[in-house]
């Protein structure tokens, strides 16, 4: 096999790797498991989703499903608030199966409240970068909500990976960016060529377009060196993490580091005392 070609397949085989591992914060949580993660198990705990999802509830949403809870059955209610005291992370699941409307309802205002935030940062975006579009949003805000929301589904269709990437790569964004523009352009003069009968006037606008077609070239390549600088980023986070897990499989394996493990996990199930957190 040549050497481009094992290049090739490394970063492909890279890439496969990298979008199936956890994100930077899950990737914490999952080293603060031990090996006994499997001994007990464990489906979406409290407020979760499939895999590792977690729904913190504040303690005011607690508070908000509880009197739901109060108002149906009073002793469940009480049972309940001993359990907060006692043993928070089972006062949890209960609630939840418990006040699984008022839950329900605290999800909704959530879901709620981060599209509202989502727009309205986008508005402000397009605003800075599209003063025209947005203007013309704020004007039938108001007077029609309706045609408002069709534009404003216009707007993200055509602006919305641009916005996202701007808070996750702005590089990549502003590229993204000027790419839109240069397209938008070149569409522009195409109609205007087609258009024209001035074979004077062809001409002129045929060499702007050409222009703007070398433009997008060199946007296209950079757009491509960005990807590449960020599969290199992540092979080498990779490799970190696979002698970070080398490294822990072999400390695992000594027996005196499993002699210990053992001694504190009979410890910890006979006495109930979680400690640390093993689940």
């Amino acid at each position: 096999m040549d050497k481009s070609r094992a290049i090739l397949l490394l970063a492909i085989a890279a890439v496969v790797t990298v979008a199936a591992l956890p994100c930077r914060a899950a990737e914490k949580d999952k080293d603060q498991e031990s090996i006994w993660t499997e001994d007990e198990g464990r489906g979406p705990g409290p407020g979760r989703g499939p895999g590792r999802g977690k729904f913190d509830l504040t303690e005011e949403e607690i508070d908000r499903i509880m009197e739901g809870v109060k108002q149906r059955d009073p002793e469940k209610a009480k049972e309940l608030a001993k359990l907060r005291e006692k043993d928070p992370e089972k006062f949890q699941e209960e609630l939840r199966r418990h006040g699984r409307e008022e839950f329900g309802r605290v999800v909704r205002e959530r879901i709620q409240k981060w599209r509202q935030e989502r727009q309205t940062e986008f508005i402000e975006w397009l605003g800075e970068n599209d003063s025209g579009e947005a203007r013309e949003l704020a004007k039938i805000k108001e007077r029609n909500p309706d045609l408002y929301d069709k534009k404003y589904e216009l707007a993200w269709k055509k602006y919305g990976r641009i916005f996202e990437e701007s808070r996750r790569n702005p590089e990549l964004a502003e590229v993204l960016l000027e790419d839109l523009k240069l397209q938008e352009k070149r569409d522009g003069l195409l109609a205007k060529i087609k258009a024209t009968k001035n074979e004077s006037e062809k001409r002129r606008l045929t060499a702007q377009l050409e222009k703007v077609v070398s433009d997008r070239y060199d946007l296209i390549v950079r757009r491509k060196q960005i990807a590449y600088e960020r599969l290199l980023k992540w092979l080498e986070e990779l490799r970190n993490r696979i002698k970070e897990r080398r490294a822990e499989i072999e400390i695992s394996q000594k027996k005196q580091v499993k002699a210990e493990n053992v001694k504190k996990r009979m410890q910890e199930l006979f006495e109930g005392n979680r400690g640390f957190n093993w689940d």
